[in-house]
């Protein structure tokens, strides 16, 4: 695998979904803390004690100034101060004293003890100090509670002040006020919890549904494709993890539409295959019970029947093989094998074959391979490709070469020449693919000059494909027009002897026989 220099590196790290989504997740974070702490640290600045003890005092001095001098005009002119209709609010108290101490007026939440609380204190001297006032009856059972979660208090402010006239004391006026925020301090941590978790899931559902939006695409893509337009892909353009995975998807779909087309392709040539001979027994039986009357006549008719019998058992039994290869099925006995023993075999063999084919069958050099594989599967891969060479040099060329090679001590090379009539390059990607055949218009069995038969099942390159896989190897195909076929098969050895072995040579001469073919 090539590596990537550190510029890529930084680029994908920083294209990952996981990457994007760890950075908006913080940014989305600092946001709210950013927010959260400002707007508390405004609020400690505006409500803070010290603020709210400063406008309490402000507030008091002025409410005092404003009832001292309401009750000094009263107090002159002579009325009485009970009379006088005051503008005062709900939590606030107000006492006023004649010289002797006597209670002109009184304002508020009082009850006997504080007033003489009060009273007491006037007398004192002091001038301000906090009162605890205890809320009287409902309110004090019902709504203190409400009061104290709002940040009331129950305690006053008091200011003592005289009410003079030209430097004498007329009266003495004692004004409380309950300290309070404007926004109670749990009202304003409550309100800020709240913004805190709105803003969190309002960036957590808009991060979800940035980061899922790609998923969301490739989801719909996904939808639109159906299993008979396989055609289709997503084209998903992104470096991150879902480009990868909209790439292995497009991916997983070219594999797909290829296996159907193999599967289609198959069972259209597999349809065909097995046709023809039922077709051609079943005509057979037709003649022969409304033609024939000769003894010789019927035998012909069953030789026949019994020749397609054998060539859709053939079909049958290699569908059988790769069915059960493509499952997994099929168990091999692995052991040490030597290819040259296995060529030689493959060879003295089909010699008989050679000779009916007048083709001059022979080896080069077959030094000893030794690999770990099936000697029956290896045997039947070979005698396969041997038989297909046999098969087209017959009528074109006269000679088939069989030699092994060794490579670099590490590959073993079994090489299979013929002098056929060539491949035509176009053909060479497909032509181990199953029921493919280099030349269309040929029919599954023909006669040529002579009475040899050509044609196959087109079934024994792919089970020579199989076999070469399984065992580790690749099988490649050098051929040229007019000058024949190299096939080639590349097995990782356990053991190289390079020394050459006798290679016998034979050629025969006469009919046919039964191959698999290319």
């Amino acid at each position: 695998m090539k590596r990537r220099s550190p510029v890529q590196v930084i680029v994908h790290f920083f294209s990952s979904v996981r990457t994007r989504l760890t950075l908006w997740y913080l940014a989305v974070i600092t946001v709210i803390m950013i927010v959260f702490g400002g707007s508390l640290y405004a609020s400690q600045m505006v409500f803070n004690a010290n603020t709210a003890a400063s406008q309490l005092e402000t507030r008091l001095s002025q409410e005092t100034q404003r009832l001292e001098n309401s009750y000094k005009q009263t107090l002159l002119k002579g009325q009485l101060p009970a009379e006088q209709q005051l503008a005062l609010s709900g939590d606030e108290i107000v006492l006023l004293l004649s010289p002797d101490g006597t209670i002109l007026d009184q304002h508020g939440p009082l009850t006997s003890a504080t007033t003489q609380q009060l009273l007491s204190s006037a007398q004192s001297g002091l001038a301000t100090y906090d009162l605890a006032i205890a809320q009287a009856n409902n309110d004090n059972n019902s709504n203190g509670w409400w009061n104290n979660w709002h940040g009331k208090d129950t305690s006053y402010h008091v200011l003592i002040t005289p009410v003079l006239n030209k430097n004498a004391r007329i009266g003495t006026l004692i004004v409380g006020l309950m300290p309070h925020y404007p926004f109670p301090l749990l009202w304003i941590w409550f309100f800020h919890a709240l913004l805190g978790l709105l803003g969190a899931a309002i960036g957590g559902y808009w991060l979800a549904g940035k980061a899922l939006r790609p998923v969301r695409t490739i989801t719909r893509m996904a939808n639109e494709i159906h299993a008979s337009d396989l055609r289709r892909r997503l084209h998903f353009e992104g470096q991150d993890e879902f480009g990868e995975l909209a790439a292995t998807f497009d991916q997983m779909l070219a594999r797909l539409e290829a296996a159907f087309k193999r599967q289609t392709q198959f069972t259209a040539d597999a349809s065909h295959e097995l046709r023809t001979p039922l077709t051609i027994i079943n005509l057979e039986i037709n003649r022969a019970l409304t033609q024939f009357q000769q003894p010789e006549e019927y035998q012909q008719v069953l030789e026949q029947i019994q020749a397609e019998n054998e060539q859709m058992t053939a079909i049958v039994n290699s569908l059988l093989l790769l069915a059960r290869a493509d499952t997994g099925q099929i168990t091999l006995h692995q052991e040490e094998v030597d290819l040259s023993d296995i060529a030689l075999a493959c060879v003295e063999r089909l010699l008989p074959l050679a000779k009916q084919r007048n083709i001059s069958l022979s080896t080069g050099a077959l030094p000893e391979l030794l690999i770990r594989g099936d000697s029956h599967y290896l045997g039947r891969m070979l005698t396969n490709l041997i038989e297909n060479a046999i098969k087209y040099t017959s009528g074109v060329g006269k000679r088939v070469h069989v030699e092994l090679a060794c490579e670099g001590q590490r590959r073993g090379i079994i090489r299979v020449q013929d002098e056929g009539p060539g491949i035509a390059e176009e053909h060479l990607p497909y032509l181990f693919d199953r029921f493919y055949r280099v030349d269309k218009a040929r029919t599954r069995k023909q006669r040529q000059a002579g009475g040899e038969e050509v044609g196959g099942t087109g079934l024994g390159l792919a089970i020579v494909q199989w076999i070469v896989q399984v065992h580790g190897g690749e099988v490649q195909v050098k051929s040229t027009i007019g000058a024949g076929s190299v096939f080639e098969v590349r097995f990782p050895l356990l053991a190289c002897e390079p020394e050459e072995s006798p290679a016998p040579e034979a050629v025969a001469h006469g009919a046919g026989d039964k191959m698999t073919d290319r």
